[in-house]
């Protein structure tokens, strides 16, 4: 299920793995963070975060609005930047804390208003919804980057 409601794209870049990792070495003019886990795998982190407080030159709590990518070498020697998101920590985070509240409300035998049900889906809704656009936009910011140094 979860893979169902991650962000995946992808680009295709005309140069070699070894021509594209030069050019993004030589150009550090990016609208994002990049760093490096492996040979083909990357991170990309916004510079600028709404909800976790990430601002350019000054951290939050978390590393914010992320994206991962992988480089493969396609058929006729270009190469192929496959852009994806994982499950946010936050969603998890809030899932735990609306289950147990639940959980002490029924052991103390509490009765929550009907709105308090609808809270936990509603609320996963729409923080997953202002994710999503600045994840988006974030996707957006590395196509055109990638574009760019072409």
């Amino acid at each position: 299920m979860t893979e169902q409601i991650l962000l995946k794209d992808s680009i295709e870049f005309n140069g070699t793995i070894p021509e594209l990792k030069k050019k993004i070495k030589l150009n550090k003019e990016r609208e994002f963070e990049l760093e490096w886990i492996d040979q083909n795998d990357f991170k990309f982190l916004s510079n600028f975060s709404l909800g976790t407080l990430i601002v350019d030159g000054f951290p939050g709590a978390t590393e914010g609005i992320k994206g991962y990518g992988k480089l493969t070498e396609t058929e006729n020697g270009n190469t192929r930047i496959e852009l994806k998101t994982k499950m946010r920590i936050e969603l998890y985070f809030a899932l735990f804390v609306f289950v147990f509240i639940f959980f002490c409300g029924y052991m103390a035998g509490e009765d929550f208003p009907i709105w308090i049900y609808l809270l936990l889906p509603v609320s996963l809704l729409w923080f997953w919804f202002i994710f999503r656009m600045q994840e988006k936009r974030l996707f957006e910011k590395i196509k055109n980057y990638i574009n760019r140094i072409e």
